[in-house]
């Protein structure tokens, strides 16, 4: 009896203790150390829930601050976070999320030297309805990563023989090649083939997407290597070949409805997804951020290292080196609405039409937006939102403010006119696949300081109402003291600078898509002569740029102008 009564009074004043430590910390400084909740490095075990409790108490009592100490902490999904999220170019679904971040205001948390390592399908941050938080000091990485590496062995007659590591396990069941975690018990199904060049440690020269699914047809011809049947299949003994994932289920740090947001000297090894995508967000700011691939891998994160998606205010991402990633090294763009009906003089039926946008409420009363030609992107009527209803995840009901334009007709699209100031600068964009930089917005662009090493275009502008909906077009744009080293070695780009319009031309007399562009005082080292391709401008100028024939790859082949300039008017190029 007096043993647990004992028992009780200790429980009791340890409870007490805990309490007073956190209140006594939050009052002196409001700064919490998770540690006061459990958290410890280096112990392998799950450390969702001890994250839980620190971000739930720094909710509840405004903390400023929350600090993790240097060391390895690892995630699992059974004790995270749960909701359900739709997120823009990633796929929607029910989440387990290990940091969520949920209307913090004023927050920071600060890891400097931490090793986030997250397991499974688990993802690591989300932040919403939150204003003023910054991440900073710590890195994400994976304990199995979501793309499989392998060693090509042999390549003919439409196979293609690779052996994998350990890292990789992997089956051939009923023909099909399926690889999984260390458990056998979760599968990470892949979608495209990409060959690397292990010794550049970057996408092999002139090396071409197999999009695949995961049907080919497979042997196991050893205990560490099979082979596919894969058509028309090409591919160099001794290079890797990466098997990507067939979803972006995983994105690292997703911002949904936020403001004054800061994400600082952060490292990414991998994520199934974007490294960091922000939508219907107001003034983001990536410093130091740090994507690369683990160690003796040849690709980071699965897509975009960042994405930004209806986001306004300014977006600035500056000191930053993103290489090796599967997709764009920044994509900033708006999404268009299919109009599928006028319901009245003063209200339309609109559609989320791609499959990864759907979901997004990317309007609010009293919102401007544009009525825009599919066909030629042309915008040629405005309106004002009076009211916004969401039927589901596809379809929206809007009623505007005034009639709307006779011009508008069904499957011509609906755009926000508010658009970001982008700062790009003293950034490295190299050897990851596609492009380097999608960037769109009609207030203003520069791009300085930049380093740019791409299979594809360096940079890029353009709308699109056909496939993935993304509007774009640029005004203001400045393109200076940049270095083009190598660009265009691979197959995702028509020029290093490429400034796209409309499927079709628009007509004489109306305004020209993209505004503007000055680029000046930067060096181009070419393996490709096509250094511009511009469509729909009005306002070009190309001064004080040096161009250096490189040998560092076969130059190419085609024969192509340096300028290509269609449908442009006001064009000033100052050649060599």
């Amino acid at each position: 009896m007096k043993k647990n009564v004992i028992t009780r009074i200790l429980t009791v004043s340890l409870a007490v203790l805990l309490c007073m430590a956190c209140t006594s910390v939050h009052k002196q400084g409001e700064t919490v150390d998770a540690s006061v909740f459990g958290l410890k490095p280096d112990t392998g075990k799950d450390a969702s829930s001890f994250i839980r409790k620190a971000l739930e108490y720094c909710t509840r009592h405004h903390v400023a601050k929350l600090i993790i100490e240097p060391g390895r902490y690892d995630f699992y999904p059974e004790q995270t976070f749960e909701t359900y999220l739709f997120i823009s170019n990633n796929h929607d679904g029910l989440k387990s999320v290990a940091f969520l971040l949920k209307g913090m205001v004023d927050f920071e948390i600060s890891a400097p030297g931490a090793q986030f390592v997250f397991h499974g399908y688990t993802l690591p941050f989300v932040l919403e309805n939150c204003r003023n938080v910054k991440l900073t000091g710590f890195s994400i990485n994976f304990a199995r990563t979501f793309q499989s590496e392998g060693d090509i062995l042999s390549v003919g007659n439409g196979k293609l023989e690779v052996s994998f590591s350990e890292e990789y396990p992997f089956k051939v069941e009923n023909e099909r090649l399926k690889f999984y975690d260390e458990t056998g018990k979760i599968e990470y199904p892949f979608g495209n083939l990409l060959e690397f060049d292990p010794i550049r440690k970057e996408t092999a020269y002139m090396a071409r997407d197999y999009y695949v699914g995961n049907n080919l047809k497979a042997e196991q011809t050893g205990p560490c290597s099979v082979r596919l049947h894969i058509p028309d299949i090409q591919g160099t003994p001794g290079n890797k070949m990466v098997f990507a994932p067939n979803h972006r289920l995983v994105p690292n740090i997703v911002v949904h409805r936020c403001e004054g947001i800061e994400v600082d000297s952060i490292t990414m090894y991998n994520s199934g997804g974007m490294g960091f995508i922000a939508q219907m967000s107001k003034n983001l700011t990536v410093s130091k951020m740090v994507v690369t691939p683990p160690s003796g891998k040849v690709v980071s994160c699965t897509a975009d290292a960042t994405h930004f998606s209806n986001c306004t205010g300014k977006i600035r991402i500056e000191d930053c080196l993103f290489e090796n990633q599967m997709d764009d090294a920044t994509n900033i763009h708006g999404i268009y609405m299919r109009i599928k009906k006028k319901i009245s003089p003063y209200k339309l039926l609109v559609q989320l039409v791609h499959h990864e946008q759907l979901g997004m409420d990317i309007f609010n009363p009293k919102d401007s937006v544009e009525m825009v030609d599919a066909k030629t992107m042309v915008t040629y009527a405005h309106a004002q939102i009076d009211s916004v209803k969401r039927l589901n995840k596809d379809f929206t009901e809007i009623t505007f403010s005034d009639k709307l334009s006779e011009k508008v007709k069904i499957n011509d699209v609906v755009g926000a006119t508010v658009t970001p100031d982008i700062v790009l600068r003293n950034t490295v964009c190299r050897r990851n696949r596609a492009r380097g930089v999608l960037l769109g917005s009609r207030t203003s662009i520069s791009v300085e300081g930049c380093t740019f090493h791409i299979g594809g275009a360096a940079i890029m502008t353009g709308g699109d109402s056909q496939y993935w909906f993304e509007q774009g077009g640029v005004s203001n744009m400045t393109i200076r003291n940049n270095i083009f080293d190598n660009c265009m070695f691979g197959n995702w780009g028509r020029a290093i600078i490429s400034l796209d319009a409309g499927e079709e031309p628009e007509p004489a007399d109306v305004p020209r898509f993209n505004r503007n562009v000055l680029v000046e005082n930067n060096e181009f080292r070419l393996v490709d002569s096509r250094i511009v391709s511009a469509v729909s401008v009005d306002g070009f100028v190309f001064r004080n740029n040096k161009i250096i024939r490189s040998d560092d790859y076969p130059f190419s082949s085609q024969q192509a102008e340096p300028f290509i300039m269609e449908r442009s008017v006001h064009v000033d190029i100052e050649k060599e």
